[in-house]
């Protein structure tokens, strides 16, 4: 009796630990704040361009993306993800910016153009952008909205790598110093599911396939 009253005091302490780890995880992956501040982007966003004239119908012409990090300039839509699935891609995925959402990875390509446009989310919290990544397939679809273009992509290849394989980065995954000719994406999350750190990533790579100018509609797959 007496050792067992001697470790009661233990085995609550245990027990409360893991209920507030359990709440603390719970909290994280439902996130409550991240549907306003994705909000608060995309209405930013939105600000932005109806702000801006639309491109002439007859004479399109290419985006001019101002980078700034934590600001948001595109949106993106996955449709296998759900109806409901949109996000704003900000720039740069320090911990404060995938807090935000979806964020371009530094230096690589951006939409439409020759070159990897490499986006890294959060599989949970932050609204849990890439928790189905790994469900995407060929020819799943990847539609980037900017202030004069919607993008369409085609997955082409999903795969697991470490999380040093800087390759899938490249103009041309796996070919450092080729030049692009292709315009491709690549989305990036950790895997497995985790609030702690893992070094293996889930690495989509998709292509573009069309192209519309801001005014004209690619339907509802858009």
């Amino acid at each position: 009796m007496r050792i067992a009253r001697a470790w009661l005091p233990l085995a609550w302490t245990l027990l409360a630990g893991v209920l507030v780890t359990a709440v603390w995880a719970g909290y994280m992956m439902a996130d409550p704040l991240a549907g306003h501040r994705q909000q608060a982007l995309q209405h930013r966003l939105h600000q932005q361009w109806q702000a801006a004239p639309a491109v002439p119908r007859a004479q399109p012409r290419p985006d001019r993306i101002q980078l700034t990090t934590g600001l948001p300039f595109a949106l993106m839509r996955v449709p296998a993800f759900g109806r409901n699935w949109q996000f704003a891609v900000v720039e740069g995925t320090s911990l404060r910016q995938l807090a935000l959402g979806p964020g371009h990875v530094r230096g690589t390509g951006l939409p439409g153009r020759p070159g990897n446009f490499v986006v890294a989310a959060h599989d949970v919290t932050a609204g849990n952008p890439f928790l189905h990544l790994r469900q995407l397939r060929r020819p799943d679809k990847v539609f980037v909205r900017t202030q004069h273009w919607l993008y369409e992509y085609a997955v082409r290849s999903e795969r697991v790598v470490r999380y040093t394989d800087t390759g899938v980065e490249y103009p041309v995954p796996g070919h450092p110093g080729r030049a692009a000719h292709r315009s491709l994406i690549t989305l990036i999350t950790c895997t497995p599911v985790t609030l702690s750190f893992t070094p293996w990533r889930i690495v989509v790579t998709g292509e573009l396939v069309r192209s519309v100018p801001r005014g004209k509609s690619m339907g509802s797959r858009a």
